[in-house]
């Protein structure tokens, strides 16, 4: 796969997934406390921007690295997740989904940045 291929769907699912984010969890209702879902929203969509920015480092520096596409591939598990499951916030399932999203895609980030600076 060509280095520039991977970094482009990196950046595609990154925007995706903030965008979806951005839509399902932090424009459009929220249930009543306790289960609220602007935290889930602002984990979401961190883990879209993070793999946004991955994606605009690797490309910039033509990266092609493991960390990269599994960052990508849970950036996609997020991405089916917050389309396919937005209401599953009423029961608080989705916040730890987010997470550990978050936590996998911040660390596939890391090494991207540190590989590029």
């Amino acid at each position: 796969m060509d280095d520039r291929l991977s970094a482009a769907i990196a950046m595609l699912v990154g925007g995706a997934v903030a965008a979806i984010g951005t839509a399902e969890f932090l424009v459009a209702g929220f249930a009543p406390p306790p289960f609220d879902p602007f935290v889930t929203g602002l984990l979401v969509v961190g883990t879209g921007a993070l793999l946004l920015l991955s994606g605009v480092l690797a490309f910039r520096e033509a990266l092609d690295h493991l960390a990269l596409r599994a960052a990508t591939a849970v950036g996609v598990l997020t991405l089916i997740l917050a389309v396919l499951q937005p209401r599953s916030l009423r029961f608080g399932g989705v916040f730890w989904l987010a997470l550990v999203s978050a936590g996998l895609v911040a660390a596939g980030a890391y090494r991207t940045v540190s590989i590029a600076w």
